[in-house]
């Protein structure tokens, strides 16, 4: 593999951040606020901060203030696990409801523009060479952190 590869994942990113720069600026968010936000609406079965950070590798102490400022917006509410009392899911509220809608559809806009030119098999081709490619990822780092520890 390339040097070139890794350009290329790196203009992946500032594209996108230019999408999520959209949303930012058009409702005065942060972009870890807008990456919660986006992710719980995405991912509807993952909705704790321990998730959000664990599946987005992204640091908890980011998450929990990202959290706390959304639930001082008033777009997110928290709500007990039932059966683990300190288990919280984070639910979004009606406020968020249209950042959320913008959110979603600039992310559709952004796929759009990033898979113009594909069919659909290639579009599937992508993603299974994508999932293969995170499972091998997940294999390294356990074994990576397995040789840190032993």
């Amino acid at each position: 593999m390339n040097q070139d590869y890794w350009n290329k994942i790196k203009q992946l990113e500032r594209a996108y951040d230019i999408c999520r720069k959209t949303i930012m600026n058009r409702h005065q968010l942060s972009a870890i606020e807008v990456d919660v936000l986006l992710f719980l609406a995405n991912n509807p079965q993952y909705d704790t901060a321990s998730d959000i950070s664990t599946i987005r590798k992204i640091p908890k102490s980011h998450v929990s203030l990202a959290v706390s400022l959304l639930y001082k917006k008033n777009y997110l509410q928290k709500a007990a696990d039932t059966s683990n009392r300190k288990r919280v899911h984070l639910v979004t509220t009606k406020h968020a409801a249209e950042i959320i809608q913008f959110g979603i559809k600039q992310q559709e806009t952004f796929t759009k523009a990033l898979m113009e030119g594909f069919s659909m098999s290639e579009i599937k081709q992508l993603n299974d060479y994508i999932k293969r490619m995170s499972d091998n990822l997940c294999r390294y780092e356990k074994l990576a952190l397995q040789d840190e520890e032993g």
